[in-house]
């Protein structure tokens, strides 16, 4: 991680959060280089007095991005990683990744605001909905686990990946438990299904006995 001055926001972006909503794809020993755009939040909840509260943030900051795959890291472009709501600004993921894989990441940041205008609060808070494929030399994403389910974007709207070592076609499942048909095609050991025709809400994604969570939007 470092400070750096090279970075062109796009103004454009109106409503707070991290863009894109998808992360490009990389490869072993390739240059990786993706610019993370982030609009900070104007308020949150936070727990004062034992109760929560709505708070108007004064910053963000972002404390650490986990989950990247070996040989990578992040640039902040701001001084202390600190970002203001008044203006977009961004990070940069980059690096030459040596392993493959789906890593799901999070980034870890705090919210500094104050309560009533004069309470100083800091409330931790983890952006999740972002992933990287990695592919090998193959072409091929491995999972690092025998067991490991990835479903991703998630959320998502249109298109659902799926990746799982067993083969097996995966399952979409309603809150109520009931196996929700979609078509499914597989590529190199990746399952993908068009969700574009679902409902809105929360699914699970079921594969030889694991399950993940899936959102629908």
């Amino acid at each position: 991680m470092a400070s750096a001055q090279m970075c062109t926001p796009d103004t454009t972006i109106k409503v707070p959060g991290f863009y894109p909503s998808q992360l490009a794809d990389g490869a072993v020993g390739v240059a990786y280089n993706q610019t993370v755009m982030i609009l900070s939040f104007k308020d949150t909840s936070a727990i004062v007095g034992g109760s929560k509260q709505k708070v108007t943030i004064d910053s963000l900051k972002l404390t650490k991005v986990i989950g990247l795959p070996t040989g990578m890291g992040y640039v902040c472009y701001e001084p202390r990683c600190i970002y203001l709501p008044s203006a977009v600004r961004c990070i940069k993921l980059n690096g030459t990744p040596n392993q493959a894989g789906l890593f799901p990441l999070k980034f870890a940041v705090t919210a500094y605001a104050k309560l009533n205008g004069f309470f100083p609060v800091a409330q931790p808070d983890t952006i999740k909905n972002f992933s990287i494929l990695i592919t090998g030399t193959s072409g091929v994403a491995t999972l690092h686990e025998n067991n490991q389910l990835s479903v991703f974007p998630n959320p998502t709207k249109d298109v659902l990946h799926v990746a799982h070592q067993s083969g097996i076609q995966p399952q979409i499942l309603s809150v109520t438990g009931a196996v929700i048909p979609v078509n499914w095609e597989t590529n190199n050991g990746l399952w993908l299904a068009h969700t574009q025709d679902l409902a809105n809400g929360v699914y699970t994604v079921t594969v030889a006995g694991v399950n993940r969570i899936w959102i629908k939007e």
